[in-house]
């Protein structure tokens, strides 16, 4: 009896040290676990996106499409800011127009009983993939027969007592500030450009101040060159329009501008007609930085630049010679080597005889050294260096204005 109790007594003793030695793993087992989950918790506050160089953030969101930035903006104030400034901005745009550029066609109808006009922004891929952009009505009649101007991203409607701008990609359409309050109406001579440069938009609008005109409207034959003045709209992201709103160029223009102005590195350019009608009219243009305008003479084979359109190539002045084009079904095209002297050289002759000139647009358009122009129910477009031709389907008739075109984040709502 009493060896077996002695034993019994040395396993009771031994029970408790077991236990203590599980107690001790347990509580070193916990502790390191908990050490583990502080250190977990830690790095989680941590942000390190918001460490990161801005170069990487810049190329991290040039990546994401259009949608997906601007559901980022909401997300997180930081990013919207970082992703409106307009470096980002220009980058996003700059990008977009080299990758995959489109084109883009307006559709507009005039509604009687409403008295408005209904546009319609499609745009189509260099394959023919067609996305609806955006449909509005607005309260103003003259939008149905307005001139349209695509640049950058945006898109500049102008009727003959309104100019208004348009964000397709952003569902967006504003009317611009009013201009001078001395001017004619009935007369829409703007043009309308992005400046890499200084990373802003410019409208240049074009009236005539007649003193003595007590008419609303009055025959062309009346208004005179020197009565010819013009003004110029600074867009930008961090104030939308310039402070000073409509800038009026103390600089006169020499001759009077047609349709709208084509912006060529860093300068406008405008085609141009005088009454009576000489033989040619000269091309106009206007420096930003010198506020000064300059008449540039057409190539001496040129007879006039009636239904010719002015065109941007490879960051150079390019004047395709329609008068050719009607006799011979051959397009020559002309470039601009130097505005002062007054130098052309033709770069291009391309035959298009097998599309014949009455089913051409002769208002053609470029677009990464491709020559682009309307033909029939197609858009055609020629490559100048493997000098062939390829095609797109077209929308119908209807669309009878488009516009070389990139999606912008470039909000109007600031205007």
């Amino acid at each position: 009896m009493k060896g077996t109790r002695r034993k019994n007594i040395d396993k009771g003793e031994q029970q408790p040290k077991k236990k203590m030695k599980i107690s001790v793993q347990q509580r070193k087992r916990s502790s390191s676990s908990s050490t583990e989950q502080e250190e977990e918790g830690n790095y989680a506050n941590i942000d390190y996106f918001n460490k990161l160089s801005g170069d990487v953030i810049t190329s991290l969101f040039l990546i994401c499409p259009l949608k997906s930035l601007s559901m980022l903006r909401c997300t997180s104030k930081l990013w919207n800011n970082f992703i409106t400034t307009p470096s980002f901005l220009h980058s996003h745009l700059t990008q977009s127009t080299q990758n995959g550029p489109k084109l883009l066609f307006l559709e507009n109808k005039y509604l009687h009983r409403s008295q408005k006009s209904w546009l319609r922004f499609v745009s189509v891929d260099m394959d023919g993939s067609k996305e609806e952009l955006y449909t509005v009505t607005v309260p103003d009649i003259q939008l149905v027969c307005s001139a349209m101007e695509v640049c950058f991203g945006l898109v500049c409607l102008s009727t003959d007592c309104r100019l208004y701008l348009c964000n397709p990609a952003l569902q967006q359409l504003c009317e611009l500030p009013e201009y001078s309050l001395s001017a004619t109406p009935g007369y829409r001579h703007f043009g309308f450009g992005y400046l890499h440069s200084r990373k802003e938009y410019k409208v240049v609008h074009f009236f005539y101040n007649v003193p003595s005109m007590t008419e609303r409207f009055c025959n062309l034959g009346i208004l005179q060159v020197s009565h010819l003045k013009c003004e110029v709209l600074t867009l930008n992201k961090f104030g939308g329009v310039s402070f000073n709103r409509w800038k009026e160029i103390a600089d006169r223009s020499p001759c009077r501008p047609r349709s709208q102005g084509l912006l060529v590195n860093e300068c406008m350019y405008w085609c141009t007609y005088s009454l009576p009608r000489p033989r040619s009219n000269p091309i106009l243009s206007f420096d930003f930085e010198s506020e000064k305008f300059l008449a540039i003479s057409l190539p001496s084979p040129f007879e006039d630049n009636v239904g010719s359109s002015l065109m941007d190539l490879k960051g150079m002045l390019c004047l395709p010679d329609v008068c050719r084009l009607r006799k011979s079904s051959i397009l020559d095209l002309w470039i601009l080597e130097d505005k002062i002297s007054c130098s052309w050289v033709k770069e291009y002759s391309i035959r298009l005889i097998d599309f014949g000139f009455n089913n051409i647009t002769s208002y053609c358009k470029t677009c990464n050294e491709e020559i682009i122009f309307r033909h029939l129910d197609k858009v055609v477009f020629y490559d100048l260096k493997k000098k062939s031709f390829r095609e797109v389907e077209a929308l119908s008739p209807l669309y009878n204005r488009y516009g070389i075109y990139s999606k912008s984040l470039f909000s109007l709502r600031t205007i």
